[in-house]
């Protein structure tokens, strides 16, 4: 019987070939955590008296929840990891205006190849899938992968989505990354890979790419990876030294499910409240009164998000009523949107810009919503509180349909402005 993709990936981990279910203790490649949580892993290996990390060349620390602290106390965490970056030797240290958000910014800059294990705090790590590495979150467990190597996992199982088609006129990936998520049975991918491949495939993006790995762990997904191919080595060409592997699943690989999914979209889709995976045609919506608008994120960090909202937003002023935050995804993106005049777009409509990370998504520390108000934004999540107050609504959708709504002052189908 051959392996999948993610079998593969952890067989080498391990050192020794393994399968669907088994308990393993594979050592990373790599190991990712955030500004918002080294004080907290620092804290519980000094209760648990280890001094020294096991591999601290392998970790890389990424301030991105909070570059700009907005409060003293943040000031003071910032400090603090500084301080505990010196002490443990870490070399791996993007911190304010370094790098930007860590699931994007390490596949700039070469960290990220195929065949790679990352393990992470984070889960929003599966991002790494976009290149054919296989990132798994731990959350709080990532403190027994600093002390000792590794930490317990069951090899997951592995769903294949097939991709098929183009996307229509009006569509981004975000449409179908959301239309996807609605679909695919939550008992099918709990504790497992969404796997994608098919011809579609090589008309998407390294952008789309992210996307379509960002969204499956909303439903309860281990990690998404999509199938390495020849636009892989094209994106990674002058990013890494080493050799790029284009590893794929085996013809007679065990899949626990195959799904065959058209990109061909009928209209752009949206998140209502209070879950990711609650999605409907922008025609259900539209008309919803709203804000707060926001561009940014994990789920929509790249260049190509920004540019979506900016062709809309050209020339166009943001509706009086909504607030409208841009955040791009890294220092990169922010440079290369510069470059092409995406900035002054922005700052012409009226627009708020941030430093580049999470901005607004990570917990409303910046533009956070009010009672009663609504936001629809490119956000990972739409839960009550997840921005603020908890009596708002958040709707989650592409940037164009985002930017679009943001013009009108209510949610309306994109397509009208392009």
């Amino acid at each position: 019987m051959g392996q999948t993709l993610s079998e593969k990936i952890l067989s080498r981990a391990c050192g020794r070939p393994v399968g669907q279910g088994e308990i393993v203790f594979p050592e990373p490649d790599l190991i990712t955590t955030h500004d918002w949580y080294v004080v907290n892993f620092a804290k519980v290996l000094d209760e648990l008296g280890v001094d020294k990390l096991f591999a601290p060349e392998k970790l890389l620390i990424s301030t991105d929840h909070e570059p700009v602290a907005t409060s003293p106390l943040a000031a003071q965490r910032q400090r603090q990891v500084r301080k505990i970056v010196e002490r443990y030797g870490i070399k791996h240290f993007y911190d304010v205006g370094r790098g930007g958000h860590g699931h994007v910014f390490p596949m700039e800059l070469g960290y990220i190849r195929p065949g790679m294990l990352t393990i992470a705090y984070d889960i929003h790590v599966t991002n790494y899938g976009a290149l054919g590495c296989l990132g798994i979150p731990v959350v709080t467990e990532i403190t027994e992968v600093l002390a000792c190597g590794s930490v317990w996992l069951k090899v997951p199982h592995t769903v294949r989505v097939n991709l098929h088609g183009r996307l229509s006129p009006g569509t981004l990936m975000r449409d179908v990354a959301q239309r996807l998520i609605a679909e695919l049975a939550v008992d099918d991918v709990d504790y497992g890979v969404v796997e994608y491949g098919g011809p579609g495939l090589a008309d998407i993006s390294f952008a789309g790419r992210q996307v379509l790995c960002n969204t499956p762990i909303e439903i309860g997904a281990k990690s998404a990876i999509v199938e390495p191919d020849q636009h892989t080595l094209d994106w990674l060409a002058g990013r890494v030294r080493q050799p790029v592997e284009l590893i794929r699943s085996d013809a007679d690989a065990a899949f626990h499910r195959v799904i065959d999914f058209d990109l061909s979209l009928a209209e752009p889709q949206v998140a209502v409240p209070p879950t990711p995976d609650k999605v409907v045609g922008v025609s259900q919506v539209i008309g919803r009164k709203i804000h707060h608008a926001f561009v940014g994120s994990c789920a929509a960090a790249s260049f190509e998000d920004l540019q979506a909202a900016a062709e809309i937003l050209r020339n166009r002023r943001i509706h009086s009523d909504v607030r409208f935050f841009v955040t791009p995804g890294t220092q990169q993106v922010l440079s290369q949107a510069e470059e092409a005049g995406l900035m002054k777009v922005f700052v012409d409509a009226g627009a708020a810009i941030t430093a580049p990370g999470c901005g607004v998504c990570a917990g409303g520390k910046i533009g956070p919503l009010a009672d009663e108000e609504v936001s629809i934004n490119t956000g990972t999540r739409n839960d009550f509180g997840r921005l603020g107050s908890a009596k708002a609504e958040i709707y989650l959708a592409s940037a164009a349909t985002v930017a679009a709504s943001a013009v009108a002052g209510e949610i309306v189908d994109p397509r009208e402005f392009m």
